[in-house]
């Protein structure tokens, strides 16, 4: 797994600490070395879109999922299903990223853990009041999948706090 952004080593190395990632990151600042290639590049925002991409070892994609904004995200079920289907041999997780020569910088900007269960208790929330306003049933629909995907992260979030408890120092 690799992930993206436009933002520099130091906060990329900054949020992988702060969420306990073991993946590297590639910086791609204007977007030209992938987002633009992948068709994943917002022109109005100078940032990445969101996008879940699947590589076969034979270079062809098995899953693709390019969301509209920085809300949309695909449930894990169909990347996990796209990925086992290749019946490929588990692989470990890596070890931490942490290259020598970056020195960690936090941006104001990252998501903190801090943040997390407000956040996605406020999209759950206003989905669902907004969900019932709804008279078109295709917006009603994209309202109550945003709320399922507030409550799956939600849910991850408290696996995840598990495994990672704050430090209390």
């Amino acid at each position: 797994m690799v992930l993206a952004s436009t933002d520099p080593p130091e906060v990329q190395l900054a949020m992988n600490r702060t969420w306990h990632l073991p993946f590297r990151w590639v910086s791609d600042p204007d977007g030209s070395r992938l987002a633009k290639p992948l068709g994943a590049w917002d022109e109005d925002a100078s940032i990445f879109r969101p996008l879940v991409l699947g590589v076969a070892p034979d270079g062809s994609e098995v899953f693709r999922e390019l969301s509209r904004d920085f809300t949309d995200r695909p449930d894990d079920e169909p990347i996990l299903a796209a990925v086992e289907g290749l019946g490929l041999d588990p692989v470990p997780l890596p070890a931490p990223w942490e290259p020598s020569d970056v020195e960690p910088r936090p941006s104001k900007r990252a998501f903190q853990p801090s943040s997390f269960i407000p956040y996605f208790r406020a999209i759950r929330f206003n989905t669902a009041a907004l969900s019932e306003r709804m008279v078109d049933e295709r917006d009603r629909e994209q309202l109550l999948t945003e709320k399922q995907m507030a409550e799956s992260f939600l849910a991850a979030f408290d696996e995840w706090r598990a495994e990672h408890p704050p430090d209390r120092r």
